[in-house]
Order: C-alpha cells, then structure tokens, then sequence
C-alpha cells in the first residue's frame, strides 16, 4: 500500500489505508529470516517513524488517541535500537572514512574499524532477548492494526489534514531558528525530527501536485540526512569519550576528531543553507498554498 493521501478519494479512508500499508510492511520486516534481522529491524524502524509522522498529520481529530498510539510506536522503536545503533555507528564510521581515505587506510584506522565491527552485531545476529522484544513488539503492532480502522477522524478533504501540516511545519520553523541560533547538538537533532516529518507530510500529500511536492520531497531529504549523519558523528565523538579504547592512542583520537568536526561542519551548513530556504514561507501561507493544490487536484479527478 503506497504512502500517499489521494485527494480524489475520501481523506480518512487515504490515512487509514496509509497507516494500515506502514503496520504491515513493520510486520513483514521483523519477520525475515534470522540472517536478514538487522536488516529487518532498520526497515521496521523506518516504518514506525513514517507512522509517526502520518499521526502528527491527523493529531487534531484523533484526540487523545494521537497519544496512545504515538506512545506505543515510540516504545516500539525504543525497543529495537540496541539491535541497530552499534551496526548505525559502524555505517557511519565508513561514511566517515570516504571523506579522508588515505588516512583512514592507516593500520590505527583499520584497527578502529575492526573494533568498531566486533562491536556490532555480526552476521545479522542481534542482542539477547531480542526475539521476547520483537514478540511483543508484534503484538503491539498487530493491536494497532485492530485499533486503526476504527481510528474516529472528523473533517473532510484537506481540512482533516491542513492543522497537522501547518503545526508541524512551523515546529520546524522554531526549531530551525532555535538550532542557528545556539550552538547545540540537542537542538540541532530536535530540528532534524521535525524536517523529517515534514518530509514525510509532502510525500503523503504529493497527490496533490507532484512536480512541486516531490521535489520538496527530496530536498527535505537532503536536509534530513545531513542531520543525520551530523547526529551520527555527534553520538562517535560520545562514544569516543566514553569508551576511548575503542579508538586507539591518544594521538589517534585526535586525528579522529578532527575528521569529525571538519565533516559535521560541512554538514551542518549543507543543511542550514537548504533548511532556511525550505522554511521561509510562513506556516498559514505554506498550508493555504498546499489546500489549495489539493481543490485543484480534487476538482481536475472529477
């Protein structure tokens, strides 16, 4: 089932179908085959933030149950992430790497590396207790699935979504002009959470206009990842002060260090650049404009 909201067709129905498409790819993810679990648990986890953000998108007629679901898929990915960050920091170390190759080619680099992947899960193996989590984490996800399709959403066409989408793309707007204005990595990944759902938001609603949407689409994606990958290298630099055998010499560390501050300041203005033109447009006028291509779109289907 495709992550789309269509406006041709009744707008609760299109979030339910969405919500329902996500839960059941979740499901299909965590129940591969023992090889393909780690694999698994990062696509699982992918859905659960895709859900997340289509709740955000209808958070005003669900009441109170935007709550408990929210809460559950949260606790849900909470419960995966010992399985995926040890594998997340060894990605982000070979990203890291293609930026200085020759360095990290040296012996204390690939040294580095090796313990970095003895860190992680080898062979798609996961922690213990991993499969009680994902039972239970099935069970949640099944019982969502019961309480989805009687999810009560009040408000037709783009006025079930319109306050959803505007709320969370004027957070981003606060958090974008929070994180320029301090110097701060909480900050900077609370900015990257709402540039994600709102992502998220304009590939639900491309439907509408695709050439616009899509393209905005990718660009919030661009900015998405430049976060990530600068959160990523902010969580190395934690991990390097906590447990500093990991990387070698104090000598080494340094030369790590400074690959880590020279990438995330790269990054970081990537981001920025494309950020403040992606959240210029104030939160009423953004909304106004994206219903507005919903009723063309509507209206050309009939």
């Amino acid at each position: 089932m495709a992550y789309r909201i269509r406006p041709a067709r009744n707008a609760a129905k299109e979030v339910r179908k969405a919500a329902l498409g996500r839960i059941n790819k979740a499901i299909q993810a965590l129940c591969v085959e023992p090889s393909e679990r780690a694999e698994g648990v990062h696509q699982a986890r992918k859905r659960f933030k895709e859900l997340r953000a289509l709740l955000r998108l209808v958070r005003e007629p669900l009441g109170a149950r935007f709550s408990v679901d929210n809460r559950r898929l949260r606790d849900a990915g909470r419960r995966l992430a010992e399985s995926r960050d040890a594998a997340a920091m060894l990605e982000s170390w070979d990203a890291l790497a293609r930026t200085d190759q020759p360095l990290f080619v040296s012996d204390a680099f690939r040294q580095i590396r090796l313990r970095l992947q003895q860190r992680a899960a080898p062979d798609g193996e996961v922690h213990t207790g991993f499969d009680v989590e994902v039972t239970q984490v099935l069970g949640d996800l099944r019982a969502l699935t019961r309480d989805v399709q009687h999810w009560k959403l009040p408000g037709k066409g783009f006025g079930l979504l319109a306050a959803g989408f505007r709320r969370t793309y004027a957070d981003g707007v606060r958090d974008l002009a929070r994180a320029q204005k301090a110097d701060s990595d909480e900050l900077l990944h609370e900015w990257r959470k709402r540039v994600k759902d709102h992502w998220y938001h304009c590939q639900l609603l491309s439907p509408c206009w695709p050439d616009a949407l899509e393209t905005r689409a990718e660009q919030l994606k661009q900015v998405a990842d430049a976060l990530g990958d600068d959160h990523d290298l902010a969580v190395m630099t934690e991990l390097m002060q906590g447990e500093p055998e990991l990387f070698g010499t104090a000598d080494t560390r340094e030369a790590v260090q400074r690959c880590i501050e020279q990438r995330r300041a790269q990054l970081q203005q990537r981001a920025l650049r494309l950020g403040r033109r992606l959240y210029a447009e104030p939160p009423k006028a953004l909304a106004e404009r994206v219903g507005a291509y919903w009723r063309i779109a509507r209206k050309e289907s009939e």
